[in-house]
């Protein structure tokens, strides 16, 4: 405030405030982009539909998930880092269907899970990444593969050994990589993995790498580059759609408001390495500040999330029509 010559305070008007001004414009551009960024399709905001929540109370940080095919309305999750060797199987609604262990596997840091075709015609195998390298010492990361068993409906078995688990080895070209993703091609059985860009320190760009089918059980195989792709979000899941046409990842960022990315692949017309070249449409998932874990459902019509945490929410997701029929 300031004094006029008889001694009388005399206020400032805000309108003419011109650091006000300022304030208020900075307000109107702040409004502005959270809006941008929280609505529309690939937005966080109200996605999704939440269809249950994880009661079993030994999974607790799940970073893998995937859908199965072959038994209706049955989820498979395992846990991240420090769990045993074992997957579990659930409703959509949370509810545990049972706990099976994984016989001969070591669960030093599982990342992610993944459903696909393997080397018996007609049976979906499980396929578990435990390719963790957060410090990046691991010079061999390895995939287990299992066939997925069967769930007798309205059952739940409380603890099943699976047999006839096979581990594939796998080392990276030239350096080593954090990697929190598997994808398994449906219609090749090549199996894909990504790294992810921990906090930029890879200049925000993630690696997709190829291991061919078949595979070879405890036989070291180098992986082979298939793309790199710019990924301002650290990618931590993704899965192919049953029909192989849709590449979608789980994006993790805790600035920007997109959660997960889209490929369409045209395999008519074009090669995998191609199809990084575009960037990623994106989709809505929930702001999970935990959520690692995506996948498809078995007519590729929509995808699940759901985030770690002690009675994680399952989030359902279903693709708009543009998508599905372009």
């Amino acid at each position: 405030m300031k004094l006029d010559n008889q001694g009388r305070y005399v206020g400032r008007s805000l309108r003419k405030d011109r650091f006000f001004q300022f304030l208020l414009l900075l307000l109107v551009v702040s409004v502005g982009w959270w809006s941008l960024q929280v609505t529309g399709w690939g937005s966080w905001k109200g996605a999704g539909k939440k269809t249950g929540q994880v009661a079993h109370e030994d999974l607790t940080e799940i970073s893998g998930l995937a859908v199965s095919r072959r038994n209706r309305d049955v989820l498979w999750a395992h846990n991240d880092s420090g769990g045993s060797a074992r997957v579990f199987a659930l409703r959509p609604d949370g509810i545990s269907l049972g706990v099976f262990e994984l016989g001969s596997a070591r669960a030093l840091d599982w990342e992610d899970l993944a459903i696909g075709p393997g080397p018996q015609a007609g049976v979906d195998y499980l396929y578990i990444a435990d390719t963790g390298n957060n410090a990046l010492t691991r010079e061999v990361v390895t995939v287990y593969r299992v066939p997925e068993p069967a769930i007798t409906p309205g059952e739940t078995t409380a603890s099943q050994r699976l047999n006839g688990v096979e581990a594939f080895p796998f080392r990276f070209p030239g350096r080593t990589h954090e990697c929190e993703t598997l994808l398994v091609d449906p219609l090749t059985s090549d199996l894909y993995l990504v790294s992810r860009d921990r906090n930029g320190r890879q200049g925000s760009v993630s690696s997709l790498f190829r291991s061919p089918a078949p595979q070879e059980p405890g036989v070291i195989r180098s992986l082979e580059l298939v793309a790199r792709f710019a990924a301002p979000e650290e990618i931590k899941g993704g899965d192919f759609s049953p029909d192989g046409r849709l590449i979608l990842l789980r994006a993790h960022s805790m600035t920007r408001q997109v959660k997960a990315l889209l490929w369409t692949w045209d395999r008519r017309t074009e090669t995998l390495s191609e199809v990084f070249r575009e960037p990623g449409l994106g989709v809505p998932a929930r702001n999970e500040p935990q959520g690692e874990a995506i996948a498809f459902t078995p007519d590729g019509r929509s995808y699940f999330t759901v985030s770690e945490g002690s009675g994680a929410f399952i989030y359902r997701y279903d693709l708009p029509a543009e998508v599905l029929n372009p």
